[in-house]
Parts: C-alpha cells; structure tokens; sequence
C-alpha cells in the first residue's frame, strides 16, 4: 500500500491522509510515461518548484571537479536546469517527454528529448548528473542499466546526486493518479535504496528527510561518487 501525490506543487509528494495501491503491469511502463507528462507539463509549470532542494544543490554545485559540466535527467519543465544556467554551469537537460523540453528550451536551457537508459553522449562528459524524484519511475529491476549510463556520461570523480519519494517497497501502477495514462512507480524504502546505489557508486551521502508536514512518506537525498573503471 503506498499513499498517493498532492496535485499542488510540481513535485509529487503524498498526503498523509489518502492511501491507493500500486497495481502490477504486464507492459513497458515507459511506452505511456512521456504521454503523462505531456498532457500535465502546462499544470507543471505553473506550479513552480518548491524551494527546499536549494541548499541542496548549492552543496552539490560547491563539489563539483573541474569541467562543471552538468547533466539534468528527468528534468520536467527545467526550474533546477535554469538554476544551474544562472550560476553558470555548462547545463544539459533531458527529459522522456517532448512537451517538458520543449519548456526547457523556452528557458534557455540546451534540452533533449533522451531515455535515461539510453542516454546518447559521449563517454566521461559531465561532471555532474542531477535525478530529481524521477528513478521511482524506473522498475527496480531495470534501475542498473540507468546507473550504468550514469556511471558511463561521469568523468573519473564525478558526481551523481539523486532524490526520490521513499517508503514501503512497492511498484506498480498508480491506481489513483490523477495524470492519464496513470503512471509507474517504484516505491523504495531507505535500505533498498542504499544498496541499490551502493551497488554502483561510491555513497558520500544519504539521508532521508520530510519536507512536506502533511506527509508519512520522506524524501531520499544521495550524493554519489562516480564508480572507477
């Protein structure tokens, strides 16, 4: 059982008062993903960015090496993207969805459409990869070939920070999203969460916090160190 998204901000956070279940799925959840996100990057954009990453990313920008080549995966509408343009980091954002890098764009930020399994840059490119609340839309199952692209667009060194919605371990379809087509999720809690970087990174960080008063569920904070070759 996981508790369902508040549809008023741009991230998606739980509600301490509702519960809905994960129902399994017998296809890619990725062939409706970008649908999803392309009927709601409007409501999105208008919602905003809420403000407690900030400190966040002022750390994760003060760590990075030399380059300062960012890349934002799952990057929505491009709020965090812009900042990092603003403060003058060399900035790439890639989204699954069209309609989100199309805002991107309209901000400024250089953006591609790319799967972030499937990346397509050059080996040891950035120096930094940014994941906002969006591995818990990759199967559990498939989440090493997405760490594996990290690991390969990472110079020697570089950093991988990644935020994702924790609780009980569950994954499946939300039953009662409000987005159509309704969209995957990947619940995990903080044990599974840790291995799973542990696996594929060097962890510096990780923490769980709840930003959201209203909420049981917290949020995961990794800051990660790119695996050698």
């Amino acid at each position: 059982m996981v508790e369902p998204y508040a549809r008023d901000t741009a991230t998606v956070h739980p509600p301490a008062d509702r519960v809905s279940t994960l129902h399994p799925v017998s296809f890619d959840p990725l062939s409706t993903m970008a649908a999803s996100y392309d009927a709601y990057a409007s409501d999105r954009e208008e919602a905003g960015e809420p403000d407690w990453r900030d400190d966040i990313r002022d750390d994760f920008v003060s760590r990075l090496p030399a380059g300062r080549r960012v890349l934002e995966i799952g990057a929505g509408v491009g709020f965090t993207s812009k900042w990092f343009l603003d403060q003058g980091i060399d900035i790439v954002a890639t989204d699954l969805s069209p309609a989100n890098i199309e805002l991107c764009r309209a901000k400024g930020v250089p953006a591609e459409v790319r799967d972030m399994a499937d990346l397509g840059f050059a080996d040891r490119s950035f120096a930094g990869v940014w994941a906002a609340s969006c591995l818990m839309h990759v199967p559990t199952a498939e989440l090493g070939s997405v760490f594996a692209e990290v690991n390969r667009v990472l110079v020697d060194g570089g950093l991988f920070w990644a935020g994702t919605w924790g609780g009980p371990t569950s994954e499946g379809i939300w039953a009662d999203d409000w987005y159509e087509p309704k969209r995957f999720y990947s619940i995990r809690d903080d044990d599974l969460m840790r291995s799973l970087y542990e696996s594929h990174f060097e962890v510096l960080s990780f923490s769980s916090f709840s930003p959201m008063t209203d909420s049981d569920w917290h949020y995961q904070s990794a800051l990660l160190r790119a695996a050698g070759e």
